[in-house]
């Protein structure tokens, strides 16, 4: 390697005339960073007499091939060799360069002369790789706060050019973060998102041994992670005799707070307000309430306690003593909780806050000096916080106003002076103020906001409502129906607006369905349905009257009792109602038919009051009830004997309607007496029996008799019904083929009419021609036959037995029935005969057919 001259190679042509010559001048070595235009080398060329060059001399045969290296002309035959720059010269990569050098006179003598550029190598700053090499562009890289200290977040990678050893530094040094020997950048500190700088603009620098460096731009990003638990504060009021006290506390303090709440406090009162904060502000924040029981509850968003159910240290079971913890948890469960004893002992009263731009203050009547009517929280996202100023806008606020700031407390506003609902002052503010308070943030505010305060005086509810008496008395007759006027209560409030109340009644409507309905501002008592003395002889009532204050409304309770006055409304029932007995025609006067007796009962009369009598069936007077009167249980005895064989008695059933009147007063006159119905049917069973006139063998007769008992309810209203549609459609079935027969006997009659009269216009022979001309005519008598066509009508007669009785439960009357085919029809309680049912008995003795053809019933009955 050649560091201080250039080697020269000089070649002539022969000839006679000498070559040119060349003469370099100012050769030295050529440092690695030389910029462009720089002179390497002075060129000069001697020609000889007579000649001159052709064009100008040009550089041949270089090694390498691309170069960086031009001639210039200076003058006639002196030239530079300069750099262009392009490509830059690099010691590392190409140390020596061959150029020859290459000029032809006029002659056509040439000359050529090789040059020998050596580069020497200069120390370069070293360079990044990867995205620290852009100087004009900053890398960011984002970690999690909770990245630990001595973690590797980004590795820096320098190159030198000398392969020299780099050193690495980190700016600023107080960043938090370190860089070693080999560029990995790690945490010096623990980070957090919520107290620190967020992110980190820092200067990486790499220095060679020479000093010469390079720089590039990091910045460092926090990513907020959910690594910190919520922050609970609490203001948990205290109701002890009506006083209120306030106790506040937060989670941090790992304090365990004890209340007091008066008994009977309204349900919904709220006894705590909670805020919770997460420094992590990720949001999601919910309020939740760790408690064995459900006497209080808390909003999930608000975070306001309130009691749900009623606190009475009276109930059985009830713990004074309600211990529970308030807690407020993010998306990840991590929770800040504030434990809770509560002491039940009196009655609670609450106002909550809250961060607002509009507040609200209601005072009740009065508003006493100093009070406190506002409290402004207002916050400030400056890093860090500024000092927040309140000043008064517009509103009666202020020195000399009747609201002011309370001093040192600039966020306060309480009142200057006793405000009254009654002060005329007041009235003519339609008990309304409202003002305005400018809040910044600096002493010359760029930014304000304003916060509105309405402050309303309100009448208070001082006084409870009063009855005029505390029992009314009332009687009602039992007869009374719906919409009846019971009676009236009264009561008065001396609050604004006066007497305003609404009336309703709470308890002592014991039965299902209310009996009792009273109007809600008139206080008048009315029936909703007829009242039953036999049922509820008295009723007490509690009438609770309540005031117009929807907040806190006030009570006030009566006693209402209202009599039923008896009255004679129900008539006797008898059980069972029908009752039959089979007795056999030789018993004597006297003697009580099988032991048969009624069982009769009044719900509003006594039992001896009850007169029986037999108001139809008892002809011949052959039975009455013993005693008629003065008890509920008479029987029924035989008071005149039968005769048939005199052949004055042919009756054998007995259907005995006896009325129970409830008349038979020991003192006085009964009024509207009531009249209850049994049924005796009695049949009569002949001892000895005529032989039968038709024949004298005797055959042993088989009676069968179908006994039912009437099983119909009223949820059973469709069986008749049914019945009756069934009955109507089969009425109209045998009508329309009944007039289809009667329309064919007509056709058909007309039709034998119009035949014999076509028959009789017709020859009696008639002759039919059979063959060509020629035959013979023969004569065919044909003879005529008139058949008169009879039509047979039979007619069916249905016998229909109804074994059974019943009383109809919606109009009352008395039906019977068949238990087979379900017929049924209104039986005629005056003289009506009917076949008994109940027992059965097996007759020994045939009885002639006229007899039993005698019940038989027309099928024009009407069926139901």
């Amino acid at each position: 390697m050649l560091s201080s001259h250039f080697l020269f190679l000089l070649l002539t042509a022969s000839g006679v005339r000498a070559a040119p010559n060349f003469v370099v001048e100012n050769a030295s070595p050529l440092l690695e960073n030389a910029s462009a235009h720089t002179r390497v080398a002075t060129v000069a060329v001697s020609l000889s007499p007579h000649t001159s060059l052709v064009g100008d001399p040009v550089i041949l045969n270089a090694s390498p091939v691309v170069h960086p290296f031009v001639l210039s002309r200076r003058s006639s035959y002196l030239w530079d060799l300069i750099i262009t720059g392009v490509p830059k010269l690099d010691f590392e990569a190409i140390a020596l360069y061959s150029l020859t050098i290459f000029a032809r006179d006029s002659s056509e003598a040439t000359a050529s002369q090789t040059l020998f550029v050596q580069i020497e190598d200069v120390n370069e700053p070293p360079t990044f790789t990867g995205s620290l090499a852009q100087e004009d562009q900053v890398t960011e890289l984002y970690i999690t706060e909770d990245t630990a200290p001595g973690t590797i977040i980004y590795k820096a990678v320098a190159k030198d050019p000398e392969d020299a050893v780099l050193e690495y530094f980190i700016s600023p040094e107080s960043s938090g973060f370190t860089i070693d020997s080999t560029g990995a950048i790690s945490t010096a500190m623990a980070l957090d998102f919520e107290r620190d700088t967020r992110s980190f603009s820092l200067v990486i620098k790499v220095v060679d041994p020479g000093g010469l460096f390079a720089t590039g731009n990091l910045k460092i990003s926090l990513i907020n992670v959910n690594n910190k638990d919520p922050t609970l504060a609490c203001s948990l009021f205290s109701v002890e005799n009506g006083v209120w006290s306030v106790t506040s506390t937060n989670s941090t303090l790992h304090h365990h707070i004890n209340i007091t709440l008066d008994e009977e406090i309204p349900v919904g009162t709220t006894i705590a307000v909670c805020q919770a904060a997460d420094e992590d502000d990720l949001g999601g924040l919910t309020f939740g309430l760790e408690a064995v029981d459900d006497y209080f509850a808390v909003d999930q968003e608000k975070g306001t306690l309130v009691t749900t159910t009623r606190l009475d240290v009276e109930k059985t079971g009830f713990a004074r003593a309600l211990s529970f913890s308030i807690k407020a948890c993010d998306n990840d469960q991590r929770c800040a909780t504030i434990p809770v004893t509560t002491y039940v002992h009196g009655i609670n009263d609450n106002s909550p806050f809250c961060d607002h731009y509009l507040i609200r203050y209601t005072g009740k009547e009065e508003i006493a000096k100093d009070t406190i009517i506002a409290k402004l929280t207002c916050h400030d996202l400056d890093k860090p916080p500024d000092t927040i100023h309140y000043a008064p806008s517009s509103g009666p606020v202020g020195s000399g106003q009747l609201f002011e700031q309370v001093p040192n407390a600039e966020n306060f506003i309480q009142v200057t002076k006793e405000l009254d609902y009654e002060s005329p002052e007041v009235v003519a503010a339609g008990h309304i103020y409202e003002m305005m308070i400018s809040v910044f943030d600096d002493l010359h505010p760029s930014h304000t906001v304003t916060v509105t305060i309405l402050v309303e005086i309100a009448p208070d509810n001082d006084f409870s409502p009063k009855f005029q008496a505390s029992r009314y008395v009332f009687s009602v007759p039992e007869t009374s129906g719906a919409y009846y006027k019971v009676g009236q209560v009264t009561a008065i409030d001396e609050d604004h607006p006066p007497n305003c109340l609404t009336y309703k009644i709470i308890s002592g409507d014991i039965q299902a369905v209310r009996r009792f309905w009273i109007h809600p501002f008139s206080g008048v008592i009315e029936l909703t349905s007829q009242p039953d003395y036999e049922s509820v002889r008295q009723y007490n009532l509690t009438v609770q009257a309540v005031d117009c204050d929807r907040a806190h409304p006030r009570t006030a309770e009566a006693t209402v009792t209202v009599d039923i006055e008896d009255e004679n409304d129900e008539a006797p029932v008898c059980i069972p109602y029908l009752s039959t007995a089979v007795i056999s025609d030789d018993v004597v006067a006297g003697t009580n038919v099988n032991g048969l007796k009624l069982n009769c009962h009044d719900r509003d009369s006594h039992d001896f009051e009850m007169r029986f009598e037999i108001a139809s069936g008892n002809e011949n007077l052959h039975f009455k009830l013993d005693p008629s009167r003065g008890t509920n249980t008479p029987k029924l005895i035989v008071q005149n004997p039968f005769s048939f064989e005199s052949g004055t008695e042919v009756q054998r059933r007995y259907h005995l309607v006896v009325h129970v009147i409830d008349d038979n007063l020991k003192y006085g006159k009964a009024i509207k007496p009531k009249t209850g119905t049994a049924v005796m049917d009695i049949y009569v069973r002949r001892t000895s029996m005529p032989p039968s006139p038709t024949s004298s063998e005797q055959r042993k007769g088989l009676t069968i008799v179908y006994t039912a008992i009437n099983t119909y309810e009223n949820s059973a209203w469709y069986v008749p019904f049914v019945l009756t549609l069934m009955a109507v459609f089969f009425a109209g079935l045998v009508s329309w083929m009944c007039f289809l027969f009667w329309r064919y006997g007509n056709i058909k009659d007309c039709s034998q009419k119009m035949t014999k009269e076509d028959s009789k216009s017709k020859l009696k022979g008639m002759k039919y021609v059979v063959g060509d001309k020629n035959q013979k005519e023969k004569n065919v008598i044909t003879e005529t036959r008139n058949k008169k066509l009879e039509v047979l009508t039979e007619t069916a007669v249905y016998e229909t037995v109804f074994d059974g009785e019943a009383i109809d439960p919606v109009s009352g009357k008395v039906y019977a029935y068949n238990s087979r085919t379900g017929a049924r029809k209104w039986k005629t309680l005056v003289g009506h005969q009917e076949e008994s049912f109940g027992s059965t008995y097996a007759l020994s003795e045939a009885r002639p057919l006229k007899e039993s053809t005698s019940l038989k019933t027309s099928v024009k009955h009407q069926f139901l």
